[in-house]
């Protein structure tokens, strides 16, 4: 399934709307050290896309929300953390629970002028709990959102698998191709 086919859920909140789109999740391996030995270990984290706009661009004129009378556009990936697990940003000195951004090229938080918003800013904070809103009402309405996600990353990864194969298997038709060739060089040995 492409991007441009996945569902996307709406909500209407301070005079305006945010999207959600499911992505494909985030896959971490590691080793975990259990006392004597290591073994290695995955962690699949659901990440959804926001957006005050349908085109999941943060553009204002095409959707925003308000804050104070102002228009403002958000437009990143988040991720979906453990029960109980926090992050502490080092930029922002903000510690985030539940919800995890990630970096955005668009800045995240932005105003009506397109510059981003700074953390420092008001309009920040007011942004995060807009965003906390839609994310807590999706995650009610749709409580399984993780496994469409980790079904995303499995399906990119299993056809990943499958381009690789199909592309393996063409090149190695083509070199057994140029193998015959040089087989039908070969001269027979003479005879005596």
């Amino acid at each position: 399934m492409t991007d441009d086919q996945r569902e996307t859920y709406e909500y209407e909140i301070a005079d305006g709307k945010v999207y959600i789109q499911i992505r494909q999740a985030e896959r971490r391996t590691y080793s975990q050290f259990n006392g004597r030995t290591s073994s290695p270990a995955e962690e699949i984290q659901g990440r959804v896309w926001v957006s005050t706009d349908p085109q999941f661009e943060g553009d204002t004129n095409l959707g925003f929300v308000k804050v104070r009378g102002r228009k403002y556009a958000i437009e990143h990936v988040v991720k979906r953390l453990r029960n109980g697990e926090g992050r502490l940003s080092l930029s922002e000195q903000r510690l985030t629970m539940h919800w995890s951004s990630e970096s955005s090229y668009r800045g995240g938080y932005r105003n009506d002028q397109g510059g981003r918003v700074k953390y420092e800013a008001k309009a920040y904070d007011a942004l995060g709990v807009i965003e906390r809103e839609a994310l807590d009402r999706f995650e009610t309405e749709h409580p399984d959102w993780q496994l469409d996600s980790a079904r995303y990353l499995f399906e990119y990864e299993r056809d990943l698998a499958l381009r690789k194969a199909r592309s393996l298997r063409e090149e190695a038709a083509g070199l057994e191709h140029i193998a015959r060739e040089w087989e039908a060089r070969i001269p027979a040995p003479l005879a005596v």
